[in-house]
């Protein structure tokens, strides 16, 4: 099997790579480093096959994507109070890499595609644990980006 990482080298991203490694998937990441450190794919680097890039920016990766059967879409900016003073920044890497990586897989034959979403676009719920039929109330620009992907 054939997996896809995008912001593979990332805290939580690596995590997923080392334990996909270790249930023999084939793993590519895409990472443009910007908050991932490569540091963290040390222990699986020979392992995996490592494509820098910024998804906000490459529109076409299908021809690095073939054969990929599952992809694990992890890559974005988190920070709310960043977001907050440079909200296009967090347009272009959230709701545009999204979409670059959706229109990048669009005719390959997935079996699942996963999105890590956000508890943030549901703002300061009282309900906790926070049920996906929760009222959206997007706070701040990270929170807008991350619905607007999903």
């Amino acid at each position: 099997m054939k997996a896809l990482v995008t912001g593979g080298a990332g805290f939580i991203g690596s995590h997923l790579v080392d334990e996909l490694v270790r249930k023999k998937y084939n793993v590519i990441v895409l990472d443009n480093l910007s908050t991932g450190n490569i540091k963290n794919l040390r222990l699986v680097k020979s392992k995996i096959k490592f494509i820098k890039c910024d998804l906000s920016k490459n529109k076409n990766l299908s021809k690095s994507l073939h054969d990929v059967d599952y992809v694990f879409h992890l890559a974005g900016l988190s920070r709310v109070a960043e977001s907050i003073k440079n909200p296009r920044k967090y347009y272009n890497a959230n709701v545009m890499g999204t979409i670059n990586i959706l229109n990048s897989v669009r005719n390959l034959k997935l079996k699942k595609f996963i999105y890590t979403a956000s508890a943030s676009c549901y703002g300061n719920s009282k309900e906790i644990p926070t049920s996906e039929k929760a009222k959206i109330q997007t706070l701040s620009p990270y929170a807008l980006t991350k619905w607007m992907s999903e």
